[in-house]
């Protein structure tokens, strides 16, 4: 998110919402993502909708609570398209997750299943973990960064495969992260509506 803001010289300057290098945005990203991890778990949208109001009710800058807003309206499709579909698996919720863009959320969520896992699946989804902080960095246009976690990821992907089934088109996403760019795939299961 870019905005304009005048410095004490009067000149406009280019603000973004940008976690990797300010604080505050950082604490806001980390605690909406928290907080939408919990209202899956709890069934519950209130609690990504409080710790929004929260913040905007701070008088941040305008990228801040443009990113808020942003947020809570993907926050709300993705709900909604679990709640829809009654989707308490947290591998499919964050698949669901990440075919709204959420890649930040989708690191959150998973991290919490991978939390619990061992052997290959540990591996194979800090591997997804990676995949999704690619699309973090390249939404920051940190394609070197982006460029050396998908090589990562890829290869981990490639390795536990097995434990990924829940993912019909791996292929897809292997191939894109072999050239990362902004267009992340969508990623598909049949037991999945849209």
């Amino acid at each position: 998110m870019l905005g304009m803001v005048r410095n004490r010289n009067k000149k406009l300057s280019i603000v973004r919402f940008d976690p990797f290098n300010s604080r505050l945005a950082r604490d806001i990203r980390n605690t909406l993502s928290e907080s939408y991890g919990d209202a899956l778990l709890r069934l519950d949208e209130s609690v990504y909708r409080r710790q929004a109001e929260q913040w905007l009710a701070k008088n941040i800058d305008p990228d801040s609570a443009g990113y808020i807003q942003d947020r809570l309206k993907r926050y709300d499709r993705a709900f909604d398209q679990m709640a829809d579909n009654r989707i308490r698996d947290a591998k499919f919720q964050a698949l669901i997750t990440w075919n709204h863009q959420l890649f930040f959320e989708v690191h959150e969520l998973l991290e919490r299943v991978w939390q619990q896992t061992t052997g290959n699946e540990f591996q194979a989804l800090k591997g997804l973990i990676q995949a999704a902080g690619v699309y973090v960095h390249l939404e920051y246009d940190h394609q070197a960064a982006a460029e050396k976690l998908a090589a990562k990821s890829s290869d981990r992907i490639q390795k536990y495969r097995a434990c990924l089934n829940f993912i019909a088109n791996l292929d897809t996403l292997l191939d894109k992260l072999k050239t990362p760019d902004a267009d992340p795939p969508l990623l598909t299961n049949p037991e999945l509506q849209s």
